[in-house]
């Protein structure tokens, strides 16, 4: 009894394209995670959780000239608004009020943010 097996299918070059900004722009300082040797934008390979406050997550550099592998280790610092869910088990510190971060919304007379996408953006 013969086995009809399908030949290998030929390897194809495909380039990689890393890009989280607007406009198509590679993404640098401005990506989730980046390569602590060359700065490149970094993938997130496997992240596990091992508390609710810390994440062990392992990367992957997207320079190929680079191509290093790390593990890193995301870590809760505070919150800012507690929400609406009460979790007193977990104890989590909230931020002091003086430190809270504030984001207005742009006045309209204000310059237009060339990092900002847009979706009448004709070009």
């Amino acid at each position: 009894m013969s086995m009809n097996r399908h030949p290998p299918r030929p390897l194809i070059e495909a380039p990689l394209q890393f890009r989280t900004s607007s406009g198509g722009e590679r993404a640098k300082h401005n990506a989730l995670i980046t390569c602590p040797k060359c700065d490149a934008p970094c993938f997130i390979r496997r992240s596990v959780r091992v508390t609710e406050r810390v994440k062990h997550i392992d990367a992957h550099c997207t320079n190929t000239g680079c191509a290093h592998t790390f593990g890193l280790e995301l870590v809760f610092r505070h919150s800012y608004n507690p929400g609406l869910i009460d979790r007193p088990d977990l104890d989590l510190p909230v931020c002091p009020r003086d430190q809270v971060p504030h984001v207005m919304p742009p006045t309209r007379d204000a310059p237009d943010d060339p990092d900002q996408m847009t979706m009448f953006d004709p070009g």
